[in-house]
């Protein structure tokens, strides 16, 4: 094995180490305690960062974690060649390695000081000082480090931060969006992240955003929607939008978009999850739905979206699905009849949340009756549709062919299912 030489560090009392307050059981795993044995076997210092650091605290859920170390990253490519991994170079010119080991992926980068940015890359020069390294991350509650032995390292003394939930950059916010353009989307990601902490936002961040608002047109259509999906989807996706919409993000990435009415949406799912999915279940459908809040977002955009965001086909799909319906039956039987009941009470929110008087209709005293009991008849339309009597063979029978085939069925779905799905064949052919 190559020697590696490892200057001391600075002392640890001097970086605010505590013990962490959070269940670190997961620092024991095997993967891990493999990867910190080698990269600490010749004096190294090794920690996790970031988010997975953020996540353990916070209770969440998380998969990839992320490693900062005091040796420069041909150093850890050297002390990896002693164990069975695979290594991803990609990133190596700013100081990462990517390691899959058992197929998990772990990401390992040198301490670094970043000498000249250009919005997403980066000329880089190695340090040995973790306080320099926690200088260029993008948010205060990042820039904690945990050690091997399951100790809280705080270089910058922003602890209070990650417990409190709160979103700050490190230092000058202007600086830190100039090094890194996708910074103003990842401070509207975690707003939505941590609503509840954020909902009063520093004036001077807010002011810079709005100064650098058009730098988020340099960023490619994939990394865009990547972090406005993961907004979208979010607990706080209307005090997100907001805030966008204040700092004039939202204009810039979309000319032409619907807050009011999104922020409506919004609005009509959290009352089915306190008031109506509280006694009925829908298992099938899906809060927070990226593709849905998009659509309603931007149902008057001129551009195709594809053009706009790097949407994949099924999302494309379903953007057009919900975008295509403008009216709407009042018997929503036949939207769970023709569309499912997921798909059929996607569209009852759609068609509420456009509703001109909105705040009117929604706080009316029997609002919530009229929803339970819309919700209830398009559940019923979707149990139906597996016991609609006619099919297309039942008319070639009757001498029917082609395009009319088609639009005979249609005609006696309609007429089935104004009768509250009562007729029979017999009964619906009489109809024709």
């Amino acid at each position: 094995m190559k020697n590696i030489k490892v200057k001391n560090m600075k002392s640890l009392q001097q970086n605010n180490l505590i013990k962490a307050p959070f269940d670190i059981s997961w620092l024991l795993e095997k993967d891990i305690l493999r990867i910190s044995k080698i990269l600490t076997s010749r004096g190294a210092n090794l920690y996790v960062v970031g988010g997975s650091v953020r996540a353990s605290y916070w209770k969440e859920e998380f998969d990839n974690i992320d490693f900062a170390i005091n040796i420069n990253p041909h150093e850890v490519k050297e002390l990896l060649k002693n164990i069975r991994c695979t290594i991803i170079q990609t990133g190596i010119e700013y100081g990462t390695l990517s390691v899959i080991i058992n197929k998990k992926l772990f990401e390992i980068t040198s301490f670094r000081k970043d000498i000249e940015t250009f919005g997403r890359k980066a000329i880089v020069k190695y340090t040995n000082c973790i306080k320099q390294d926690a200088k260029r991350r993008d948010f205060t509650f990042n820039a904690i480090y945990l050690n091997m032995k399951g100790e809280i390292v705080d270089p910058l003394g922003n602890f209070s931060d990650l417990a409190k939930g709160k979103v700050k950059f490190v230092g000058d916010p202007k600086k830190r969006i100039l090094e890194d353009h996708l910074r103003i989307l990842r401070f509207f990601r975690f707003l939505g992240k941590y609503p509840l902490q954020n909902k009063q936002v520093n004036f001077r961040t807010l002011k810079t955003i709005n100064e650098t608002k058009d730098l988020v047109k340099k960023l490619s259509k994939e990394r865009i929607w990547r972090e406005f999906k993961m907004i979208l989807s979010s607990d706080g996706a209307s005090l997100a939008l907001r805030f966008m919409n204040k700092t004039g993000v939202l204009k810039v990435l979309f000319p032409s978009f619907s807050l009011k009415r999104t922020i409506n949406l919004i609005v009509l799912e959290e009352i089915l999850i306190k008031k109506i999915f509280k006694d009925v279940s829908c298992n099938n459908f899906e809060f927070k739905n990226p593709i849905l809040r998009l659509s309603i977002l931007l149902k008057n955009q001129q551009k195709p979206i594809q053009e706009v965001l790097s949407l994949n086909r099924n999302e494309i799909k379903m953007f057009n699905f919900y975008n295509k319906f403008e009216k709407y039956s009042k018997n929503f039987k036949s939207l769970g009849f023709n569309y499912g009941q997921k798909n059929g009470l996607s569209l009852l929110l759609l068609y509420i949340a456009k509703k001109k008087n909105f705040d009117v209709y929604t706080k009316s005293k029997k609002f919530e009756q009229k929803l339970l009991r819309y919700f209830g008849e398009i559940t019923d339309g979707a149990k139906a549709m597996k016991n609609f009597p006619v099919n297309g063979n039942d008319l070639c029978k009757m001498g029917y062919s082609g395009k009319a085939i088609g639009s005979i069925l249609e005609r006696l779905k309609k007429t089935w299912i104004d009768s509250g799905f009562k007729l029979n064949k017999k009964q619906l052919f009489l109809k024709l």
